[in-house]
């Protein structure tokens, strides 16, 4: 049998997954995809490793505690107000980052959001929080079967 990827006559050619396709490569050849097992057992195993993998990357780049938030609204006179507040420049608030002075200015115009990271820094950087509690909203019975309408949603001051 031959090397479905450089045609190198194999002995036993092992069975990868490369780009969506599954061929029978020599050993050189399978560090270039996934193995592929024949048991449904040993497939469904490595399956579940890799889901496990990847929630527990979600679950760290969410970060602890901040399920059922919501960055606030408000976030860049918060970080401004913050800022002036420590009488710091925005390129001292960049150096104090390790950012560029033109991120602190594009989050203090909201021309952009912060990523967790960069949150997390500025929230320990200005001693501020950026996360708010999101609002459940409940529906009385009646509005259950009615629907929930926009009007149910706006809160009378």
């Amino acid at each position: 049998m031959n090397c479905e990827l450089c045609g190198k006559t194999v002995g036993k050619p092992k069975k990868v997954r490369v780009e969506g396709s599954t061929l029978q490569v020599c050993e050189q050849c399978a560090r270039h995809g996934k193995e592929v097992f024949e048991d449904k057992k040993a497939d469904t195993e490595e399956m579940v490793k890799r889901i496990n993998k990847s929630k527990t990357r979600r679950s760290r780049s969410k970060g602890f505690g901040d399920e059922g938030k919501t960055l606030v609204m408000d976030y860049p006179d918060k970080i401004r107000e913050a800022r002036l507040k420590q009488n710091l420049t925005q390129e001292e608030l960049a150096k104090k980052l390790n950012e560029k002075k033109s991120v602190v200015a594009k989050l203090e115009k909201k021309d952009m959001r912060p990523s967790e990271s960069l949150r997390k820094k500025l929230e320990r950087a200005l001693d501020i929080d950026l996360m708010e509690e999101i609002e459940q909203f409940s529906q009385t019975s009646e509005q259950k079967e009615t629907g929930l309408t926009i009007g149910d949603l706006i809160k009378e001051e």
